[in-house]
């Protein structure tokens, strides 16, 4: 028996060396656990000649064969391995006309090139990678529109090649392999826009909101008849699932997949709907590219040079900031503690904040300079998005250790060199 009273699992981890992967992979050890630990390095997040890291095999999860030989005498996966969206900087890998549907191949960089992007436009302010639609484009300071989604679904093909294809062939080869529990890493993505209440209206999950309100700096939502404004209110995993992005839309192809799983194979599967992660990766010295992307790490990359954070709209958008360890221990919670049937949980601090919230608790935490309110918006962006994590904290007994102004004013400091 291992500390805790619990025996100890043999669980395979799928995208061990990613961001959160690393993390988990090092906390399920941390643990008592066993761990079969695999990863594709794939070169859109670990960077071209990826170094393979101690205790995991470069194997990626469309290979059937492969997987059914690991999951021999398995008791759990932990299925984190994704396709990521990428900060559009130079040097990214952007995919071209093809079909990169081979479930075999080990990567799809035959179906890719390397391109020099401007290196302006980072991921949206949300977190999750929807397409820009940007009133004035990043850095011009000059007005003018664009056609809402011109970036959101060019890397549909490489996110369902590999989220939803991956998923499929990892569930089939659990089937056959008679394993009974699955933890899938998803995100709050799924949610897309969250949930609103009208003093008059009631309850009310709007759309995406209309271009003239955003142009004129309106960015909240409003009833779409008598044009109250809508306020936000915490959401609960019942809501309805309605993606921004390719990528969010693959994260619901991985929830639905996984769903079919447990109607026909009478498994467990928890789903973790992680909300916005920030935290340096683990230290092994690689670089992970999925680590460096979203708001707070632009935020910090943005203070480190010297300029002040750059808060897009009104700086009012409403987040839940998660930190990556305590992500991790959720997931080993998750791991140890089987819930029947297909469960849903929101992995949130439950404690939001604002944009400018972040921007400036970060900007104080290293006497960097406070942020600045662009007034530069997307249509596709969510405005708000919190959700409710009381069903995490029973199912898993679970309460996020950092405080989100505690984490993001040390993370602010880790990147200034300050210790």
């Amino acid at each position: 028996m291992k500390a805790g009273g619990r025996d100890p699992l043999r669980v395979l981890v799928t995208g061990a060396a990613g961001y959160l992967g690393s993390h988990v992979h090092r906390a399920l050890l941390a643990a008592g656990h066993e761990v079969i630990a695999i990863d594709a390095l794939l070169e859109t997040v670990h960077g071209p000649n990826p170094v393979v890291p101690e205790n995991v095999s470069r194997i990626d999860i469309r290979d059937q064969g492969a997987l059914e030989t690991l999951l021999a005498e398995v008791d759990a996966v932990c299925h984190l391995a994704t396709a990521v969206p990428l900060p559009h900087v130079r040097g990214a890998i952007e995919p071209v006309r093809g079909d990169p549907s081979n479930p075999a191949a080990p990567q799809d960089i035959r179906h890719s090139r390397r391109v020099a992007g401007d290196g302006q436009r980072g991921r949206d302010d949300s977190g999750h990678g929807a397409g820009p639609c940007v009133r004035a484009p990043v850095g011009s300071g000059r007005g003018g529109t664009e056609r809402p989604g011109t970036e959101g679904m060019r890397w549909a093909a490489l996110y369902a090649a590999h989220n939803d294809v991956g998923t499929a062939v990892l569930l089939a080869a659990m089937e056959r392999e008679g394993v009974p529990r699955l933890v899938l890493g998803s995100s709050v993505a799924v949610y897309g826009e969250g949930r609103y209440r009208g003093l008059r209206s009631g309850p009310f999950y709007p759309g995406l909101r209309r271009r003239g309100d955003v142009d004129r700096g309106l960015f909240d939502h409003r009833a779409p008849r008598s044009g109250e404004v809508l306020t936000w209110e915490p959401m609960g995993e019942d809501a309805p699932l309605r993606p921004r992005s390719a990528y969010a839309a693959s994260k619901v192809a991985q929830e639905h997949y996984a769903l079919a799983w447990v109607a026909n194979t009478g498994g467990n599967a928890a789903v973790l709907r992680y909300h916005n992660l920030y935290g340096d990766a683990v230290a092994d010295g690689r670089r992970v590219r999925s680590a460096e992307t979203g708001v707070v790490a632009r935020f910090r990359a943005e203070l480190a040079a010297g300029r002040p954070p750059r808060v897009f709209e009104d700086g009012g958008q409403v987040r839940d900031f998660m930190h990556v360890r305590d992500a991790a221990l959720a997931t080993v919670a998750a791991v140890e503690r089987p819930m029947p049937g297909f469960v849903p949980l929101n992995i949130a601090s439950g404690q939001p904040l604002t944009l400018w919230e972040v921007a400036s608790t970060m900007a104080k935490a290293v006497d960097g300079p406070p942020p600045v309110v662009t007034g530069q918006c997307r249509t596709t962006d969510v405005r708000h998005v919190v959700a409710h994590p009381e069903r995490a904290r029973h199912a898993l007994n679970f309460t996020a250790p950092t405080a989100p102004a505690t984490g993001l004013a040390e993370y602010a400091k880790r990147g200034a060199g300050r210790r």
